[in-house]
């Protein structure tokens, strides 16, 4: 029987373009042996942008708009602009077993300071060694009633995520609380930078940000609504933030 990461991988697969370059690394999660896949698209174009998705294991969403991506050949208006470098899910095992954390109970996603981190996170960690321009993580929030994002950059910051919010609002509402994760937030907006030195653990987002990266946007929709939903916002996310980089 074929596990939830077989599946993501048959249609990975079968949603290859004709000019593509995948490359596949093994990895060890407890008992079991991983294949985590990568794709570029646009090799040599003059941005690059990195897109990843399934760091946390029960968060399918962000699995799914990725393999859309690909599947409904979202990139197609920007393949001669963008490097693209995607990678479909960081987390295989959490993903098989609806987990957050990985098959060794670790949050990948608090573990990129660390000098010996799991092999998951020394994965996506291999990609950063030429700064990306653009790095977009995909994620989804149980507990939020609406979409948000994490925009980190040099100040001063962007209008980036606020044009995200403002076009992603026109298919799920946004988190207008004044505080999401013990954060101050504007109409679903968490812009704040913190200084990496000053922080135990680093998220990806902090340590892409620490290798160069000039902008980054976590994106969180709402795992209250049908995954069509979830879906189509991830996407538009996505659209605007290449078209408006």
């Amino acid at each position: 029987m074929n596990s939830l990461y077989d599946e993501v991988v048959f249609r990975f697969k079968n949603a290859l373009p004709e000019k593509h370059l995948l490359t596949s690394t093994n990895i060890q999660t407890g008992s079991t042996q991983y294949q985590l896949y990568t794709l570029v698209l646009g090799k040599g174009n003059p941005r690059r942008a990195l897109i990843s998705a399934g760091i946390h294991g029960d968060e399918p969403g962000g699995v799914e708009t990725l393999l859309k991506f690909l599947e409904q050949k979202e990139y197609e208006n920007y393949i001669n602009e963008w490097e693209f470098t995607l990678l479909p899910c960081i987390n295989p095992s959490g993903l098989n077993a609806g987990t957050r954390e990985n098959a060794e109970a670790i949050d990948l996603n608090r573990k990129f300071r660390e000098a010996n981190p799991p092999e998951e996170v020394q994965y996506a960690q291999s990609f950063f060694d030429k700064p990306f321009d653009l790095d977009i993580e995909l994620h989804e929030d149980y507990d939020s009633p609406g979409y948000y994002l994490f925009q980190k950059e040099d100040e001063p910051v962007s209008p980036l995520g606020r044009s995200i919010l403002d076009e992603v609002a026109k298919i799920m509402p946004l988190n207008i609380s004044e505080e999401i994760e013990e954060l101050p937030a504007d109409n679903g907006l968490l812009a704040r930078l913190s200084d990496p030195e000053e922080m135990d653990w680093w998220p990806m987002a902090l340590y892409a940000y620490s290798r160069g990266c000039k902008k980054i946007v976590t994106l969180e929709t709402a795992t209250s609504f049908p995954m069509e939903t979830r879906v189509r916002a991830h996407l538009k996310a996505i659209e605007i933030a290449l078209a408006r980089y």
